[in-house]
């Protein structure tokens, strides 16, 4: 009777343990976190201004359009291969993008995308000169109408 009383508390448990689990995770933010997708044929870079790791990052933004600058950490600035998703938020616990969109200038996250990586201060310059680059404007609807997804194009 004793064992069979205590497989009982431990099965009672663990159920009340999924239950708190899942009603903890029922909230605005993605479970998963962003991700980009590489929709063309060749393998494309991209940049965005981090809030957490990035203190101005608000700048880098829509409506601004100007990079930084000074050229990104090598690590910051992260490659995608064609037709792949890769996701991107590296932080142990969901972030809340609700408020992160509600932070932004005009509300719209933006993704910088390369063709080429820029390996240099002096490669970087070129970029932000010529303004060669794609830049994807997102806001915080468009992005839970695409399933947490920026697409490249």
């Amino acid at each position: 009777m004793y064992k069979q009383m205590k497989t009982l508390f431990c099965y009672v448990l663990f159920l009340t343990m999924a239950i708190i689990s899942l009603a903890s995770s029922c909230d605005d933010r993605h479970p998963g976190g962003l991700s980009i997708r590489n929709n063309s044929d060749q393998t494309v870079y991209y940049w965005y201004a981090h809030w957490i790791y990035d203190k101005d990052y608000k700048n880098y933004h829509y409506p601004d359009t100007i990079l930084p600058s000074s050229q990104p950490s090598p690590y910051k600035i992260r490659s995608l291969i064609p037709n792949r998703a890769t996701e991107v938020s590296s932080v142990s616990r969901t972030p809340n993008y609700e408020k992160i969109f509600s932070d932004l200038p005009e509300g719209k996250f933006s993704v910088y995308f390369f063709t080429e990586r820029p390996e240099t201060q002096e490669a970087w310059d070129l970029i932000r000169e010529h303004y060669n680059l794609y830049r994807k404007d997102v806001t915080y609807q468009e992005l839970v109408d695409n399933d947490w997804t920026i697409d490249y194009p």
